[in-house]
């Protein structure tokens, strides 16, 4: 993931670990003083609040450490979901202070524009490097597999089911080797069947190009427009380096984006697994190796 496009999201989440820290540490060592000076409730609620909120700061440190959209868009969610809880408390009678109300106020505010900044720093990562009405997302997996060995794999199209437990079936049409013209036809365990074209395959590169076929009546994804590709490269330190990408135009042009990032979840947690069964079938280790999880990066 490019450093420029991550950096809003980074700035919020920063932002947003402070105040949830600083807050969850007041309320859970002064609830007395917070609660007399708020009336937000009983010295026990206001501690139960400050150690949920030293969980939430918890989390938003284990995001930064390592950034994942499907994690910072919980984050967001999370953020906006407190902001409409917390604001009808001050249409409530006699239920605050004037200094709780101004607190709720003030609070509301700020948590609800990092909830919003770090939706745009979201949509600013899903944008990087695709074209105009497009967003991309790009997993980078690292492997102790020998490239050669792993493309060998890679390339192996119709043998998709093989290592992905989403799949119940897999199958090469078009040819009896994976080329340019040929497609990979997919069956999830619901039933539901895509293809995807390959546009063109390189060896020496180890690089293959597909293209989904959405325009299908029965296409089982909320995209008008969907592609991407797998490369292997070698790392520095040896082994390898495997990229995965997509590029997508959502049906709803406007929210499309958050469907994509919802996307990513599955995408994150499935792809290392994925790359690990592949890397165990290069290297004739059975079973599998464990996915190596710390290797997932964006590119």
């Amino acid at each position: 993931m490019p450093a420029r496009s991550s950096e809003l999201l980074k700035w919020a989440l920063g932002l947003n670990f402070v105040l949830s820290g600083v807050s969850g540490l007041t309320a859970t060592f002064a609830s007395a003083t917070v609660s007399a000076m708020t009336g937000l409730g009983p010295t026990w609620l206001v501690t139960g609040v400050g150690l949920g909120l030293l969980v939430f700061a918890a989390g938003i440190a284990l995001t930064l450490l390592r950034l994942r959209i499907g994690q910072a868009l919980i984050i967001s969610i999370l953020d906006l979901i407190w902001v409409v809880a917390m604001l009808p408390l001050i249409l409530v009678p006699s239920l605050l202070t004037a200094a709780g109300v101004t607190l709720v106020l003030i609070l509301a505010f700020i948590v609800g524009a990092f909830g919003v900044l770090q939706l745009i720093g979201i949509r600013t990562i899903l944008k990087e490097a695709a074209e105009p009405g497009r967003y991309r997302h790009c997993i980078r997996v690292g492997s102790a597999a020998v490239p050669d060995k792993l493309w060998s794999v890679v390339r192996n199209l119709g043998a998709m089911s093989r290592y992905s437990a989403g799949l119940s079936a897999s199958r090469l049409d078009g040819g009896t080797e994976a080329a340019a013209g040929t497609s990979r036809v997919c069956t999830n365990h619901k039933g539901q069947s895509w293809t995807e074209e390959v546009e063109s395959l390189d060896d020496t590169e180890r690089l293959v190009l597909l293209r989904f076929r959405s325009e299908a009546e029965d296409f089982p994804f909320p995209f008008a427009e969907l592609s991407g590709g797998w490369s292997v490269k070698g790392a520095a330190g040896g082994g390898s380096l495997v990229d995965i990408w997509w590029n997508v135009q959502p049906n709803q042009p406007r929210l499309g984006w958050l469907i994509v990032a919802m996307m990513t979840m599955a995408l994150d947690r499935d792809v290392p697994k994925i790359v690990a069964a592949m890397e165990a079938d290069a290297m004739g280790t059975k079973p599998p190796r464990p996915a190596t999880g710390a290797s997932l990066a964006y590119c």
